[in-house]
């Protein structure tokens, strides 16, 4: 209909093309894995009939209905690749410890400008970082890298949440009580050492690690019944338990 004819840019046409090739050749090269692949597209051509306007500043094309006259003619061409270029040049997406950029909790501006980028999951962000190369920058300030990357922290742990096994008292060399906590997944970042409050009282961490936790213990964590116990262990990840000491 003549009413869903919307003026374009040629760079947003070109980037959003681009995209859907990578996305084929991603999958190509998965597909070569267990078969050859037996086939090439060999030319693949476009044309275009359009009409350009120029407002100063920037050109917008809109493409011309049927039957309508003076449209100008913009062709697009592609070349062929095969089976072994597909292989060289394309990074074989999926991988079981990559994170996708859609599984992320951003914005679809950001995904599409990371997709524009050529940037389809963590790893890949990872190999531009290690080029030196800011994000935020090379995308106009499209991209709040900062917010990107606490999303990307989120969404790792999400997939590896912290699970405790076993909550259990003992005494140290000085006699004194402490919990002993099992578990998996408890500390993933360096940077955030684990935090607990028993009963609403701050408690010493005296050892940590991925799967343990040694919390000393005061009199005021000692109470009748059952005592509560909140543990944070990053930004992103709190557990709380009821325990009875």
């Amino acid at each position: 209909m003549a009413n869903d004819n919307k003026y374009w840019n040629l760079e947003d046409f070109v980037d959003s093309l681009v995209v859907e090739l990578d996305k084929t050749r991603e999958t190509l090269a998965i597909k070569a894995i267990n078969k050859p692949l037996t086939y090439t597209v060999k030319d693949l051509a476009i044309d275009l009939n359009i009409f350009p306007t120029y407002d100063g500043d920037q050109i917008r094309f809109i493409t011309a209905q049927p039957g309508q006259q003076g449209a100008s003619k913009v062709n697009i061409q592609l070349g062929s690749i095969t089976d072994q270029q597909v292989r060289a040049t394309t990074k074989i997406s999926g991988l079981k410890n990559d994170t996708k950029i859609d599984e992320i909790e951003v914005d679809p501006k950001t995904k599409k400008t990371l997709r524009k980028m050529g940037v389809s999951s963590v790893d890949d962000l990872k190999e531009i970082e290690k080029k030196q190369v800011d994000i935020q920058r090379a995308s106009d300030n499209e991209i709040d890298y900062k917010t990107l990357a606490n999303q990307i922290q989120k969404s790792r742990r999400s997939m590896t949440p912290p699970k405790v096994s076993a909550v259990s008292l003992s005494l140290d060399d000085n006699k004194r009580p402490y919990l002993h906590i099992k578990g998996e997944n408890f500390t993933l970042d360096p940077q955030y050492p684990p935090v607990t409050v028993i009963n609403n009282s701050l408690a010493e961490v005296m050892d940590f690690s991925p799967n343990e936790i040694k919390v000393l213990l005061d009199r005021q964590h000692i109470a009748k019944g059952d005592s509560e116990l909140i543990m944070t262990f990053d930004p992103y990840t709190l557990v709380k338990m009821n325990i009875r000491l």
